[in-house]
């Protein structure tokens, strides 16, 4: 029997350093339930975005999934039209009547509820797009990942579920630091694993399908802070030895055709 392929959820993830991003969080849903509350507000309009199905693993638009909702019965919802009905259920409990692997699947249909309902805030027509241009799934890291420059104060914290990229690269050794070069720092399809580095002469990587890396989903355009400039949204899966497969998000932006990409500012936090 095949194992199922599921995305296990995390929505707690900080820009202050020695933070994984990657533990839970005592508030992470309750940070969810009023981003959902949003979704519900907009009416639950379907998101063209790609998720993973449950299970299978395969790239889709919507899935259908059977959860337990009481002790003895289990209804299907079809994702992400009816979040606002799976959120319901799960906010009156429903997760508790599953099993280990059920669990799992609740988690991961609240991330991918949760992950609508951001998208839902954007403003529908922003002035500028000086992304939609760049291809990310092949692009460098470079390029997106961003240097923490908060000065003696800790970084502000971004909303649930997102992540910078460094907390998910592997460091390079003293031993690999010789071999390491900007070259090596390009993404691949979507794909990016090896070891990186950073000094006064910028970033350097060394490939290695081995080592620990990430995997893009999806790549999602929306003025998600309002500010008129339109920002692309990267859905990634972390990958390698010892990290959570879990779905993370990358928001980034940039105000000018040719500028360096950043983190949108003033992301309102639920």
């Amino acid at each position: 029997m095949r194992s199922p392929q599921i995305d296990r959820t995390n929505t707690s993830s900080t820009r202050s350093p020695g933070n994984s991003g990657l533990r839970h969080s005592p508030s992470r849903w309750i940070y969810l339930a009023l981003a959902l509350c949003l979704f519900l507000i907009a009416g639950g309009a379907a998101s063209e975005s790609v998720f993973q199905a449950p299970y299978s693993g395969e790239k889709v638009s919507e899935y259908e999934v059977s959860l337990p909702v009481t002790p003895h019965g289990k209804h299907t919802f079809r994702i992400p039209s009816e979040c606002p009905a799976a959120h319901s259920a799960f906010r009156a409990g429903a997760r508790q009547w599953g099993n280990r692997v059920e669990r799992r699947v609740w988690d991961k249909v609240m991330q991918d509820c949760y992950y609508v309902a951001f998208l839902q805030r954007a403003e529908p027509q922003p002035l500028h797009d000086y992304v939609s241009s760049y291809d990310f799934m092949n692009g460098s890291l470079l390029d997106i990942v961003q240097d923490a420059l908060c000065g003696d104060a800790p970084c502000e914290p971004l909303p649930p579920g997102m992540i910078e990229l460094k907390q998910v690269l592997a460091p390079l050794s003293l031993e690999q630091d010789g071999e390491a070069n900007s070259n090596d720092c390009c993404i691949e399809n979507g794909v990016f694993r090896g070891w990186v580095g950073y000094g006064e002469d910028g970033m350097r990587c060394l490939a290695d399908r081995r080592a620990n890396g990430f995997r893009m989903v999806a790549i999602d355009f929306a003025d998600v802070n309002a500010d008129g400039y339109l920002d692309a949204v990267i859905r990634l899966i972390p990958m390698g030895r010892g990290v959570r497969r879990i779905p993370l998000i990358l928001p980034l932006t940039r105000t000018t055709p040719d500028g360096p990409f950043s983190i949108p500012e003033q992301l309102v936090r639920f």
